[in-house]
């Protein structure tokens, strides 16, 4: 009986344990939210994530505050994420380049399995861009220019998303260029506008002012946009592949449901909103609102691709 009765108090004090933590991630936020942008300040990851801090700030009622914690081609700021407290309380910039390419081609100190996604905000298409008085006007002048000599671009990183698609591309054109790294795509093409380096690879929110301003121009993109009129798409030149960015949100794994659950919830509403679709459509991203299984899986079998692809390139 007294074995009984100690079972029984394991139990309810288990129960009672279960929803007292259930409470208190029920009034989760209560204090300001981090969120971790592992680039430098002006580049697609930046303004898309800050468009969505913006909203959800509005949406949650507490400070949702962007910090930039660029090196390491974005080693340094998404490993510490990794490493945070597992509270919902500091979150990270998530995109192709950090979390399914870099854990692949480098001996970064984490793993996709190392975070809990939780959303996807948007996808951005890559393009090649050059600057308006570039000798290279259409696509076909660029590749045989580089076909003539070596041509610079512009990435952000040895192992970026950047650079491992320019490399597919430029392997089924026939050329190679020599990269010029930066830290975001956003000084790749003050590089370019400047005429320190040949082309870029970039997506709209880095490339979209100096397009439209007429100091750069696409030579092609991954989709068509109605933004940039009669830009070729790489299709068009028979390159085979999808060439995009992407931008999310993911925590340390580990996160409490709860809390996935009420960011989920909460990006819901403001995916919703126009003021916030114009915004993402004013930078050139394209809303691409995701999240749960099906996502998930989407990015393991992309990170199995991406793992193969490390592994002959070695």
């Amino acid at each position: 009986m007294k074995k009984l009765n100690q079972l029984f108090a394991v139990i309810l004090s288990s129960l009672g344990l279960s929803l007292f933590a259930t409470q208190v991630w029920a009034d989760y936020p209560e204090r300001p939210i981090n969120v971790i942008v592992p680039w430098g300040a002006g580049g697609d990851s930046d303004l898309t994530t800050r468009i969505w801090a913006d909203a959800m700030e509005k949406e949650l009622g507490v400070p949702v505050v962007v910090i930039n914690k660029a090196g390491g081609g974005g080693i340094i700021g998404t490993a510490f994420v990794a490493n945070a407290k597992k509270d919902g309380y500091t979150l990270i910039n998530a995109g192709l380049s950090n979390m399914l390419v870099t854990p692949n081609f480098t001996k970064a100190p984490y793993q996709f399995d190392s975070f809990e996604p939780i959303i996807k905000m948007t996808a951005v298409p890559l393009a090649v861009v050059v600057a308006s008085d570039s000798p290279y006007k259409t696509f076909d002048d660029f590749v045989a220019g580089a076909k003539a000599k070596t041509l610079t671009q512009g990435s952000w990183g040895a192992s970026s998303s950047g650079t491992i698609l320019a490399n597919i591309i430029a392997d089924q054109a026939g050329y190679k260029p020599k990269y010029v790294h930066a830290n975001t795509t956003a000084q790749s093409m003050t590089s370019v506008v400047g005429g320190h380096i040949d082309s870029a690879v970039s997506f709209p929110p880095a490339f979209g002012p100096h397009v439209k301003s007429g100091r750069a121009k696409a030579l092609v993109i991954n989709k068509a946009m109605d933004a940039y009129p009669g830009v070729p798409t790489f299709a068009d030149y028979g390159i085979q592949g999808d060439f995009e960015g992407w931008s999310g949100v993911f925590a340390p794994k580990g996160v409490p449901q709860e809390v996935v659950d009420k960011l989920v919830a909460a990006t819901k509403k403001v995916m919703s909103d126009p003021k916030v679709l114009k915004a993402y459509q004013n930078i050139g991203a394209l809303p691409d609102f995701r999240y749960g299984k099906e996502w998930i899986d989407d990015m393991k079998i992309t990170s199995n691709i991406m793992k193969d692809a490390a592994a002959k390139a070695k």
